[in-house]
């Protein structure tokens, strides 16, 4: 009788972890389609914000009207989600096995972009302050942070027969975004600067969003 009550506290207990990490890998899924959500609706709410022209902070600029929702639903809440979404990530792949550096720049990544929603830009996104500063540092941490975790998940990926087929996936997602972020940080792309930004903190996203809809199927 005692054995057959430690093997049902020990499914439950094991139930309530998978339904933890599958809760946390939901976190990734949500993650960017909630952030595009709000940057999207701010940017068609705000008057004379253009999404060609204009950077993202700029939303939440100490002059934006909705400065408040952008930097905590939109760009601190991001960084939250993409927290969770690594502490599934690092179980899902390999049963835990493996390089923790992959999952850490991923944590890394979501702590900046938390930053980036605490530490606002100036004006125009123009560096003036040293609030201002901090933030562009936190978001240029942010953004090559998730860039890069995919190179490091490569090996792990790749010793999980469930996620074979990923790994080259993350190595030529990480790769195209690490070429377009380095064109968008050292090129001026005048009036299109926008979309270029844009593309260049999409990719990495986007790189999240197949790998957390994933986690949801194998934890």
């Amino acid at each position: 009788m005692e054995k057959i009550e430690n093997l049902y506290y020990s499914y439950k207990l094991i139930k309530v972890k998978r339904n933890t990490y599958k809760f946390l890998a939901f976190c990734g899924v949500i993650a960017p389609i909630l952030f595009t959500a709000v940057l999207l609706i701010l940017g068609f709410i705000q008057p004379e914000y253009n999404h060609v022209t204009d950077y993202i902070s700029e939303l939440g600029a100490v002059d934006a009207p909705y400065s408040l929702i952008m930097n905590t639903v939109g760009i601190s809440l991001l960084g939250v989600l993409i927290i969770a979404f690594a502490f599934a990530l690092d179980r899902g792949v390999n049963n835990g096995n493996g390089s923790k550096i992959g999952p850490m720049l991923v944590i890394i990544s979501g702590v900046g972009f938390v930053l980036c929603g605490i530490f606002i830009c100036d004006p125009g996104c123009i560096r003036i302050s040293t609030v201002g500063i901090i933030h562009g540092y936190m978001c240029f941490i942010a953004q090559f942070s998730l860039i890069f975790a995919p190179f490091f998940m490569f090996h792990r990926l790749a010793r999980d027969a469930r996620w074979r087929n990923f790994h080259i996936y993350s190595l030529t997602i990480a790769g195209i975004a690490l070429f377009v972020a380095i064109v968008y940080k050292f090129y001026s792309f005048g009036d299109l600067v926008g979309v270029f930004q844009r593309i260049s903190f999409g990719i990495p996203l986007f790189w999240m969003e197949i790998m957390a809809i994933k986690l949801l199927r194998v934890l």
